[in-house]
């Protein structure tokens, strides 16, 4: 027969600690998050299309940064590359670039642009990006 441990009449129970829960919930939403990053990431691949996608509506509230530059739609951007008449310039980062980059884009980080110009072409239209 076991001895039970006894109680002082009058003394407070005690309390069990209930604070492994706490880290226990935390670790738990960390891992779904770190769960769903990595699947979206895998469903996409290192390459994002240029293809005109008929939902993306263009923001008419924001106003347009530098209006003396240029603009080219996604649509004319996807058909000149199709036609070869445009070149897609990827001048962001090296790391940035292996991670996603825009479906045929070159990658010349921004800082090697002037080491490398004579590697672009002459007879295309050249369109860089850096998001």
């Amino acid at each position: 027969m076991t001895k039970k441990a006894s109680r002082r009449r009058g003394q407070p129970r005690r309390r069990r600690s209930n604070s492994m829960w706490i880290p226990a919930a935390v670790a738990l939403v960390v891992v779904a998050i770190v769960v769903g990053l990595v699947l979206s990431i895998e469903g996409r691949g290192a390459e994002a299309s240029l293809q005109p996608n008929a939902t993306a509506q263009p923001l008419a509230t924001s106003p347009l940064p530098y209006p003396n530059v240029p603009r080219i739609s996604v649509a004319e951007t996807w058909e000149g590359m199709q036609a070869g008449q445009v070149l897609l310039l990827d001048v962001r980062s090296r790391e940035s670039y292996n991670s996603l980059h825009a479906t045929d884009a070159v990658s010349i980080p921004e800082d090697e642009i002037n080491a490398r110009l004579g590697e672009l072409p002459r007879d295309r239209d050249i369109i860089l990006y850096c998001t």
